[in-house]
């Protein structure tokens, strides 16, 4: 019964013909784990995803892990499909999207196998891509954050400023009067990135939604009480992540924090569990916060440097990231660079920053930072100039003048070496929206 409503409810992929055979009779634990890895072995991209989808929940959880994270790209000819790109094949898959989650949709966050994404009225959704499944997240009303209008989101900046800096009066831009979004701009301008606890399925989770940078605060919802509330932020949260059952985030200023939730009000508050990162600037870097494999709280920063001046304009200029993986050390209390992130690779981006094992997934090098565009905003405005319209990962010698977005956006970038190659195979595919990473999961 379970691998038939899975069957069901299956995305439609539609670049390679239907399996001859049928797994719905078949339950995973009738199947060894070594003849499971031995037909994951076997199979195209699109194949494994429909096995997996075939076989009962441990054995598929199996399977998928051994695929890692994909790329979920922009499709090339209609709004209506849902492209995946495998690292582990270099083979891609495309589906039909998941009307209306995934259908006209912009990638705001990426968890546990479910895509959080948000519509052109600024509604914000989930969905599945593998197995067809959608949820929905509670809508952004005056009640919560306070919003005037459902489709102009008109912010009043007092009562904003007032949770957000907890009653303290705070500088003078956020101070007064009002700010106003059309439904279509809140997915480039507003919402930074969502993170789940969970998969909405049972429906058990909670959800923190990060603000853009102009507004800093993260809201939080849970499926039993399904209406966003604003908890105060000072220095402003830039990154999150849900980790051994508690939220953790990174300011702009540098500080980690952990996030509780009262048990009577249900109002989260954070606390700092370090000092700053080292470093002054630090609205020229943008950070991460990741959970290594070994449960370590880790910060991550990632810097742009010029390589090259535009010979014509700025928008000719060529910029590459670095980055650098931060340990807390708590005896010394203070931050220390670890080069050496051992047989693991971290991803960046949209998705929830994750450790990958390099010895359990094939097709990605180890000590190496995967990362995305998640400027949204930033990305759409330089869509809007004429700086791409697409990328691939073929090399400039053919003659094609290749975006500075390929490197700058979108790529590998070793910790051991500081080299920054493009992710191999990647197909030609449109730069809006932001590609994002994302675990296949059912």
């Amino acid at each position: 019964m379970e691998s038939r409503q899975r069957a069901k409810s299956a995305a439609a992929w539609r670049t390679m013909p239907p399996p001859t055979w049928s797994m719905r009779d078949v339950q995973g634990r009738d199947l060894p784990p070594d003849l499971l890895s031995e037909i994951h072995c076997r199979l195209d991209f699109v194949n494994r995803l429909n096995f997996a989808l075939g076989l009962g929940s441990v054995a598929s959880r199996r399977i998928l892990n051994a695929e890692g994270p994909c790329l979920v790209l922009p499709s090339d000819d209609t709004d209506e499909t849902a492209t995946l790109f495998s690292l582990a094949g270099r083979q891609v898959a495309i589906a039909h999207a998941p009307d209306p989650a995934m259908c006209r949709h912009v990638v705001v966050g990426s968890s546990g196998g479910w895509l959080v994404t948000a519509d052109l009225r600024g509604r914000l959704r989930m969905a599945n891509p593998v197995t067809g499944e959608q949820a929905v997240l509670p809508e952004i009303t005056k009640g919560t954050i306070p919003f005037f209008d459902r489709y102009d989101f008109v912010l009043d900046m007092n009562a904003f400023s007032n949770i957000r800096f907890g009653g303290c009066r705070p500088d003078k831009e956020f101070w007064g009067g009002t700010f106003t979004h059309a439904g279509w701009q809140m997915r480039k301008w507003f919402y930074r990135k969502v993170v789940l606890s969970a998969s909405p399925r049972p429906g058990n989770y909670a959800a923190m939604v990060i603000l853009e940078q102009r507004f800093g605060a993260p809201a939080f919802a849970t499926s039993q009480v399904p209406a966003w509330r604003l908890a105060p932020s000072r220095d402003g949260v830039e990154d999150a992540i849900h980790h051994d059952g508690r939220f953790y985030s990174i300011t702009y200023t540098g500080v980690v924090e952990a996030w509780d939730r009262h048990p009577r009000t249900g109002q989260y508050r954070s606390r700092a569990l370090g000092p700053r990162l080292p470093g002054d600037g630090f609205q020229l870097f943008r950070k991460y916060v990741a959970a290594s494999p070994d449960g370590r709280l880790m910060a991550v920063i990632k810097e742009l440097k010029k390589v090259d001046k535009g010979y014509y304009n700025s928008w000719d200029e060529k910029w590459e990231p670095a980055f650098k993986v931060m340990v807390l050390d708590e005896a010394r209390g203070r931050w220390v660079e670890e080069r050496d992130i051992g047989d693991t690779a971290l991803f960046v981006g949209v998705n929830n920053s994750i450790f990958v094992s390099t010895k359990k997934c094939s097709g990605i090098k180890a000590g190496c930072v995967y990362y995305a565009d998640d400027e949204l905003g930033q990305a759409s405005l330089r869509l809007e100039k004429g700086e791409y319209g697409s990328v691939s990962s073929r090399s400039s010698i053919d003659g094609d003048r290749l975006p500075d977005y390929n490197l700058r956006d979108l790529g590998v970038y070793s910790l051991q070496d500081g080299t920054v190659k493009r992710v191999g195979g990647l197909p030609k595919h449109k730069c809006w929206p932001p590609p994002a990473w994302f675990t296949p999961s059912v």
